[in-house]
C-alpha cells in the first residue's frame, strides 16, 4: 500500500493529527465541560502570570544579592530571596505612597471634570469645522450632527461605566485575592525556581541530561531578557510621559503617563494605545496640545528605540519586526490584549525550542552514521 516506510509514518501521522484536530473540536463545542475550565483558567492565569513577570524582573536583583559576601561565604539562597522580596516590597509600597494619591485625586478630577470636557471638545470641533481650511475640503456638517455625535459617545461612555460600576464589587473581590496569592507565588518562583530544570530532566533520559539543561537556559536567558528589558522600558515610558505632560502643561500627567507605561508592554503599538487617553484629553484644550503631546511621544520613543530598546534587549529575541507586527495581528484578534502581551515571548520561546530539537535531531543522526 505504501511505496517506502517514510510515506507510511507521514500517513499515520496525519491520521493522528486529524483526530486530534477533531477531539478538540468537539471538547470545545461542550459548554458545560469548557466553561468551568475557562473560569479555573483564567483565575489561575493572571496570578501566574503576574508572578511570572515579576519574577524576570526580579531575578537579576536575586543574582546580585546572591554574589555578595559575608566575610569568606556568600549569602545563603534563602537569605538572598529574602532580602530581593523586601526590596521588592519596599519599592512597591514607596511607589504606591508617593504616586497613589496623586493617581487618585486625577482620576476622582478627571470623572468630575467629564461633563465639561465633553462641551469643549464639541466647541472645538464646531471650531475646525468653521475653519478656512476645513472648509476647503467642502464637507458639510450641521450643529446638530456635532451634538448628536458628542451625545452619541457620551452615553456609550456612561452606559460603560455604569456596567463597569456594577461589577465593581467582582472586581474589587478578584482584585483582593490576586494581591494576596501573587506576592506568596513570587516568594516561592524567587525560592525554588532552580529546582525546575532538574524536575523536568527526570523525564528524559539521563544522557540527555547536559542537553535539557542548555535548553533550559537558553529559555530561561530569552525570557529574562525580554521580560527585564519590557519592564525598564516602561518605568522609563511612563515616567518620561509623566514629566513631558507636566512640561506642556498636559492635565492628568501622572495619570495618562502611568497609562503610556503600562501599555507600553505591547511592542510597537502599545505607545500608539497609550497616547490615545492623552490626545482624547489634550483635544479637549487646544489642537496645539494635540501636537504638543505628539512630540513628546516621538523624542520619548525616539530615546526608547535608540537607547533602551538596543541595550536591554538587543537582537536577543532575533526577530523581524514585520514578523512581530504579524503576531501582534494574530494574536490581538484571537486573544485580545493578553495575547498580545503574550505572543512574542511564546514565540520566541517555541522558536528556540523547535531549533533546539533540529539541532538533537541532527546530533542523533551524526551519531547513527559514525556507529
Amino acid at each position: 500500500m505504501f511505496p517506502n516506510p517514510k510515506a507510511k509514518k507521514i500517513f499515520f501521522w496525519t491520521i493522528e493529527l486529524l483526530a486530534l484536530a477533531l477531539l478538540v473540536f468537539i471538547v470545545s463545542r461542550l459548554d458545560f465541560l469548557m466553561h468551568p475550565l475557562s473560569v479555573f483558567m483564567q483565575t489561575v492565569l493572571t496570578p501566574l502570570l503576574i508572578s511570572g513577570f515579576l519574577y524576570y524582573v526580579l531575578k537579576p536583583i536575586l543574582k546580585l544579592v546572591e554574589k555578595i559576601k559575608i566575610g569568606k561565604r556568600r549569602i545563603p539562597h534563602i537569605v538572598a530571596v529574602t532580602i530581593t522580596f523586601l526590596i521588592f516590597l519596599l519599592v512597591v509600597f514607596g511607589a504606591m505612597w508617593m504616586l497613589l494619591p496623586t493617581i487618585v485625586t486625577e482620576v476622582t478630577n478627571l470623572i468630575t471634570t467629564l461633563p465639561s470636557s465633553i462641551n469643549d471638545a464639541r466647541h472645538l470641533t464646531n471650531e475646525i469645522i468653521q475653519s478656512h481650511w476645513f472648509r476647503r475640503l467642502h464637507i458639510t456638517v450641521s450643529d446638530n450632527d456635532i451634538k448628536n455625535s458628542v451625545s452619541q459617545y457620551a452615553s456609550t461612555f456612561l452606559s460603560f461605566t455604569a456596567g463597569t460600576l456594577q461589577t465593581v464589587v467582582a472586581t474589587a473581590t478578584s482584585v483582593t485575592i490576586n494581591i494576596l496569592t501573587i506576592p506568596i507565588v513570587l516568594f516561592y518562583m524567587l525560592s525554588d525556581g532552580e529546582r525546575l530544570v532538574p524536575a523536568i530532566q527526570k523525564f528524559f533520559p539521563n544522557r540527555r541530561n547536559a542537553q535539557i539543561a542548555d535548553l533550559a537556559g537558553q529559555m530561561d536567558r530569552t525570557i529574562e531578557k525580554y521580560i527585564s528589558g519590557q519592564a525598564i522600558q516602561m518605568v522609563f515610558v511612563g515616567f518620561s510621559m509623566s514629566i513631558g505632560y507636566l512640561i506642556i502643561g498636559e492635565p492628568y500627567a501622572w495619570l495618562l503617563g502611568l497609562i503610556a507605561g503600562i501599555t507600553n508592554i505591547v511592542p510597537y503599538v502599545g505607545p500608539w494605545i497609550g497616547v490615545i487617553p492623552a490626545l482624547i484629553v489634550g483635544g479637549t484644550i487646544s489642537w496645539k496640545m494635540v501636537v504638543l503631546i505628539l512630540i513628546v511621544m516621538a523624542i520619548v520613543q525616539q530615546v526608547v528605540g535608540s537607547v533602551i530598546y538596543p541595550k536591554m534587549i538587543g537582537k536577543s529575541l532575533k526577530i523581524h519586526p514585520l514578523t512581530i507586527m504579524l503576531l501582534l495581528l494574530a494574536a490581538g484578534n484571537l486573544w485580545g490584549m493578553v495575547g498580545m502581551i503574550l505572543i512574542v515571548p511564546v514565540y520566541a520561546v517555541a522558536r528556540t525550542v523547535v531549533v533546539f530539537v533540529f539541532a538533537l535531531r541532527r546530533i542523533d543522526q551524526n551519531e547513527n552514521k559514525n556507529t
